[in-house]
């Protein structure tokens, strides 16, 4: 049968997609629920594709797989209030700062402004990264009166489809392309290595000689700068 051969065939597309979304997650989720939630994005990828298409199967099974694990996540809403006020007290003083400075602040500038040391900065970030990545999530969906459907069908591009691409218009694009140039070398470079070339931290980790949770905290450092500068210029925006 056509459904199971490619369910079979695009198997390991889950355990992909599920080992990309695992870095911005509490250490409490279960993989295991994840990959179950992926493969039901599969199941009805293999179901619903047309063939017809332009888009190649494994791209369109990508956006469904991920977009099945992100439901399930959302309805979860693990993210707790505390960890909501905090997130909204780092970004209000990354803002604040940044209007001071006229320029956008450095790690140690923030975490001297809350009074805390780099150890407690890194261990904040991780506490914020699930939020900061569903927020960056949003730039990446259409208005809630579009179907998924819709949104799959538009997926052209082969690359695993993340929080920092495929952004709904080119202003956009545009504003986080000039975002990602003004993160710190390493920060960039991380986030570069590991959403445009596609690479995991292990990956990245052994490229540029650091240790792999030192990636881990350049990453969620960068994930930050990013979200609150898109959420400075929302915020002037209106």
């Amino acid at each position: 049968m056509r459904r199971d051969k490619l369910i079979i065939e695009f198997l390991s597309l889950v355990k992909y997609v599920v080992g990309k979304i695992m870095v911005y997650l509490p250490p409490f989720v279960d993989k295991d629920d994840l990959i179950e939630y992926g493969i039901l994005g599969l199941i009805e990828a293999a179901e619903k594709y047309d063939s017809k298409k332009e888009t190649k199967f494994g791209t369109y099974a990508i956006s469904r797989i991920r977009g099945a694990i992100l439901d399930y996540l959302r309805s979860q809403d693990w993210l707790p209030r505390s960890v909501r006020d905090k997130a909204t007290m780092v970004r209000d003083t990354y803002i604040s700062l940044e209007q001071k400075l006229n320029r956008p602040p450095r790690s140690d500038e923030i975490a001297a402004v809350l009074k805390i040391n780099p150890a407690e900065w890194d261990k904040l970030l991780a506490e914020i990264s699930f939020g900061t990545f569903l927020s960056l999530e949003e730039y990446n969906q259409k208005s809630e009166d579009n179907s998924r459907e819709d949104r799959n069908q538009q997926i052209k591009d082969t690359k695993f489809n993340d929080p920092l691409n495929d952004l709904e218009t080119q202003e956009e694009k545009t504003l986080l392309a000039n975002a990602i140039s003004g993160l710190p070398k390493r920060e960039r470079l991380v986030i570069t290595m590991y959403y445009y070339e596609d690479l995991m931290l292990k990956e990245i980790s052994q490229l540029i000689g650091i240790s792999e949770s030192r990636v881990s905290q350049l990453h969620h450092r960068a994930l930050f700068l990013l979200r609150a500068r898109m959420s400075r210029v929302s915020v002037n925006a209106c």
